[in-house]
């Protein structure tokens, strides 16, 4: 297997066969984007729906922050930790939020840490306006994809790789959105949301793991959310509303 720079990244720019093209609605994205994955541990007394309850209440502060596009509410699946798939406009303003405030806030409240992981967003494809499911679709659900970067293949190249590689993705059956991603731990993927979890299944099948595992020789690493709430912002979209989906 051909493992330099340059055979990584034709693998990774066709890093899946072609499907029948799907009506796509892409918005530009912003230079310095990010997306941040938060995690809080949920109560043990507290069960899911009333999680979920309070997350809904929560829904107009989001709607006004400044420079946030997007927000999936969520639960990590092996942990069961509560948070969000959060897509910012940049990470200036990502940081505005999560502050030291915001980490005081929540061991005051909570009695626990917040684990809030950021990663540069420098593509994105959203195959549904406001990366939203119908309300007669099944739960909608999100992962995060991580990969070692190889040696030698910069981040300008990587860049380039993803954006040759928007085509699949704007034909792949299920899936919302995706933010393809950069990590200060020197790992490339992407925060994909799916309209629920046969799709991201049939996608992520054995074929892609060996896919991967061949042309990287490491294994791919994913995490999986239950994303019960989604929430465009006004700033970005026209239609605001949050969509709430399947009720845990």
């Amino acid at each position: 297997m051909d493992r330099s720079p340059p055979a990584l990244l034709a693998a990774l720019a066709l890093a899946a066969a072609p499907f029948a093209a799907l009506p796509t609605a892409s918005a530009a994205q912003p230079a310095d984007a990010v997306v941040v994955i938060v995690r809080v541990p949920t109560p043990w007394y507290a069960p899911k729906r009333l999680v979920v309850s309070r997350m809904r209440d929560t829904i107009p502060d989001y709607e006004r922050l400044p420079g946030l596009l997007y927000k999936a509410y969520s639960f990590e699946r092996t942990s069961g930790d509560f948070g969000g798939l959060y897509h910012w406009r940049s990470r200036e303003a990502a940081l505005a939020w999560f502050s030291p405030a915001w980490f005081e806030r929540v061991r005051t409240e909570r009695g626990v840490e917040g684990s809030v992981r950021l990663f540069d967003a420098p593509v994105a494809v959203d195959n549904r306006v406001g990366g939203r499911a119908d309300v007669t679709e099944t739960a909608a659900v999100g992962t995060l994809v991580e990969i070692p970067v190889p040696a030698g293949v910069s981040r300008a190249q990587l860049v380039d790789a993803f954006e040759k590689a928007l085509p699949t993705y704007r034909s792949v059956p299920g899936l919302l959105r995706k933010q393809f991603t950069l990590s200060d731990q020197g790992t490339f993927g992407g925060v994909y949301l799916w309209k629920d979890e046969a799709s991201a299944r049939a996608w992520f099948d054995a074929a892609w793991q060996a896919r991967v595992r061949q042309t990287y020789g490491r294994d791919a690493k994913i995490e999986w959310f239950d994303t019960p709430i989604l929430l465009p912002v006004a700033d970005r979209m026209p239609a605001t509303a949050a969509t709430r989906l399947t009720a845990p």
